[in-house]
């Protein structure tokens, strides 16, 4: 197995407080919106399909380059159940699953998988089958009041394998083994629901067909 860091996502993922700027987002039809980074010209288009099934992020530079691409899919019930990270030639880097409380319907984890290398449990870890687990590369928790608010996510990471700095260029600091990331913020995690442009309009009362 690989060593691991905290794999720094943050460009993939959607921008935190979506709407908090209204001025900066431009509405192109009903299933397209575009935010604009006056600082260096990069923008970031968000596009919906017409049954509200898949949601893409593709961010782009002021050449209108692809840098990163995202694409979020919901079942048939409507809950986000997977996710693929791509980079700007179009190559799949990760993919994500999305797991609930079969009680509540609560988003509680989140699993990122290496789209291009499969990492494995230790061989003792098996499925009903006999067939060795893939081991996500980084795993998201969520947790709720009694209210239902959702409070601060915990976030672990396996070890070893690739550093952030070999995969992504930089990082911030290293982790232990499945320790916790710590002042992790969950507006870095893949759920494009928090910060979904579209979700935000539900929440204004706007209608989005």
């Amino acid at each position: 197995m690989k060593k691991l860091t905290r794999l720094l996502i943050v460009p993939l993922l959607l921008c935190g407080n979506a709407l908090a700027d209204d001025d900066l987002w431009e509405s192109k039809g009903p299933h397209v919106r575009i935010k604009r980074n006056d600082q260096d010209g990069s923008f970031v288009v968000f596009e919906r399909s017409k049954d509200d099934r898949r949601l893409v992020k593709t961010t782009k530079d002021q050449n209108k380059q692809i840098k990163m691409m995202a694409k979020y899919f919901r079942n048939q019930k409507g809950f986000l159940s997977a996710g693929q990270i791509y980079d700007g030639q179009g190559t799949l880097l990760f993919r994500v699953k999305y797991g609930y409380d079969p009680e509540t319907a609560q988003l509680i984890a989140e699993d990122m998988f290496d789209a291009r290398v499969k990492n494995y449990y230790p061989p003792s870890v098996r499925d009903k089958d006999g067939n060795r687990v893939e081991m996500p590369v980084r795993r998201v928790y969520y947790f709720y009041d009694a209210d239902g608010n959702q409070s601060k996510a915990i976030s672990l990471v396996p070890n070893p394998g690739k550093t952030a700095q070999e995969t992504f260029g930089k990082t911030r600091k290293t982790l232990d083994l499945y320790g916790e990331e710590k002042n992790f913020d969950s507006n870095t995690a893949t759920n494009p629901l928090k910060n979904n442009p579209f979700e935000e309009e539900r929440k204004k009362g706007a209608k989005v067909k």
